[in-house]
Order: structure tokens, then sequence, then C-alpha cells
């Protein structure tokens, strides 16, 4: 018989996976207690969560929502959610890792599409959501300035034009 238990574990996390909008399943050992929990609520700050969850649970819950994966996941694992900005809970995991070594993506979920650890590594490197809006702003003001400076240009070089002829008649 089936543990209830275990069901509504898969049912919850299936929910979970469905509703980030990115997902990152990372190996967690060798970080301690304290820096787990650190980078737990540098996480939740970011608008996300880790749960450390068994591969057998995560391989049903994906399962119920129709991914497969090419390969069985190993050794302990702990699923990084990306609830309001896809990249940045995912930074902040990469970030860490940089600097301790610790924790190593395994795989990800972005978009319904299962992502390697090469391209979960590149998805990484994008700018936060912030960041492009503030790219794309500019990059929009910026011809914008560029037109009024130039047809501000034109009638200051109209005016000048226009005092010397002043000056030469008097």
């Amino acid at each position: 018989m089936v543990n209830q238990a275990k069901i509504f574990a898969v049912q919850d996390l299936a929910e979970k996976l469905k509703s980030a909008k990115a997902v990152a399943l990372i190996d967690y050992q060798g970080l301690t207690a304290e820096q787990l929990a650190t980078l737990r609520h540098q996480v939740k700050e970011a608008g996300g969560a880790i749960q450390v969850v068994k591969n057998t649970l995560i391989m049903r819950a994906l399962a119920q929502l129709g991914i497969a994966l090419d390969q069985k996941l190993t050794g302990p694992t702990a699923v990084v959610f990306a609830y309001e900005d896809e990249i940045s809970p995912l930074k902040l995991v990469d970030e860490t890792a940089k600097q301790l070594e610790k924790p190593e993506f395994k795989i990800g979920l972005y978009q319904g599409r299962v992502l390697a650890q090469t391209q979960l590594k590149q998805l990484v490197k994008l700018p936060s959501r912030e960041t492009l809006l503030a790219q794309i702003v500019g990059g929009l003001a910026n011809p914008l300035a560029r037109l009024a400076q130039g047809l501000k240009f034109n009638q200051t070089k109209l005016v000048l034009v226009l005092k010397q002829i002043a000056e030469k008649q008097n």
C-alpha cells in the first residue's frame, strides 16, 4: 500500500513546480546547515523557495506534470523555486556556488522545458528583470533625447545666425 503522506507530498510538489516560473534542482551536499539556512533566507527574500526533497518524489511529481528526465537523479537534491522573478533566486544559488564551490546545479525547468546544467548556467547569467526593463527604457529614451537635442541645436544655430546677420546690419 502506498503511503498517503507521500501521495500528498508528490501532489504538493507538483503544484509548486507548476506555479513556479523557473525551477532548479541542486546538489546541496557539502553545505553546512547554517549555509543552507542562509541560502534559503536569501532565496526567500528574492521571491523564491528552497525545499529538500527525495529524488523519487521529484521524479513522480515531474511525471504527473508530463515532464520526463533523460537522466536519473542521484545524491541529495534540493529544489529551488523561482516564483516572482525567474532569475534572481537562481542567481543567488549561483553566487553562493561561486563563493563556496557548493551547491551544484543538476538540471532546471523553465517554461515547461528541461534545461541541462549548461543551459541553466546560461539562464543564470542573464540580467535580472529590472535590469532588462531599465535597458529597454534607456534604449527607447536615448533616440528621443538625441532627437530633442538635435532639434534644439538647429533652433540655437538659427538664433545665432540671425544674431550675426543683425550685428552685420547694425
